[in-house]
């Protein structure tokens, strides 16, 4: 939760930043009002993105690691229970 905090609030303070600079270089006028607009409008998507969008992958990833492991320990013991079978026939 504190990483979503922290990209939402990154997000905002560079749209803040680059919109001060594009005021200040280019003056008052409908273009550089219109690309502070696109900003503010790519923060409020990044903002509500994270906050209802984005999950997190980690536990899904984490899963796929312990499918993963549990699949080659049944391969080892079918090896071994292959290994008895013919044991056993002999």
């Amino acid at each position: 939760m504190e990483s979503r905090a922290a990209i939402v609030a990154t997000c905002w303070i560079a749209i803040a930043i680059i919109s001060a600079v594009f005021i200040w270089v280019g003056g008052v006028n409908i273009w550089n009002n219109i690309s502070v607009g696109l900003l503010v409008f790519t923060a409020f998507i990044v903002t509500f993105g994270v906050g209802f969008g984005l999950k997190e992958k980690k536990p899904e990833i984490e899963l796929l690691r312990e499918m993963s492991n549990i699949k080659m320990k049944l391969d080892e013991l079918t090896k071994i229970v292959e290994e008895i079978k013919k044991a056993i026939e002999e």
